[in-house]
């Protein structure tokens, strides 16, 4: 599996966002996130998935991930949106017991996919 870094993605605050395309033939893009996702890297966040959503299937790995904020609940629902109007899948997967909380916390537990 081969993972690309891509500067604009990723920076010393907040997360850091690795992007892997090597299943883009296949229709499916994996983005792994570590750190804090909130409102500092949520755009980064956004520009990462907003490449990639709607024109394939794509995976957030969460299991770096030990904080969310409600900016990234919001995103996290825009992409289910966008994807699923496309006919595309929209997944979050391996989420700390901390972001499967506030899933639950905030109904979002069966609105969003979240696999474990």
């Amino acid at each position: 599996m081969r993972v690309l870094h891509a500067a604009e993605v990723s920076g010393p605050i907040g997360a850091v966002i690795d992007v892997d395309r090597s299943g883009a033939d296949d229709g499916v893009i994996s983005i792994a996130v570590a750190g804090d996702v909130d409102v500092l890297s949520v755009p980064r966040l956004w520009a990462a998935i907003g490449e990639h959503i709607g024109r394939s299937d794509v995976v957030v790995d969460l299991s770096g991930v030990a904080f969310c904020d409600s900016s990234s609940l919001r995103l996290f629902v825009d992409a289910q949106r966008v994807a699923a109007a496309s006919g595309r899948t929209f997944e979050l997967t391996h989420p700390s017991v901390a972001v499967r909380e506030l899933f639950e916390v905030s109904g979002l537990r069966g609105v969003l996919r979240v696999t474990a």
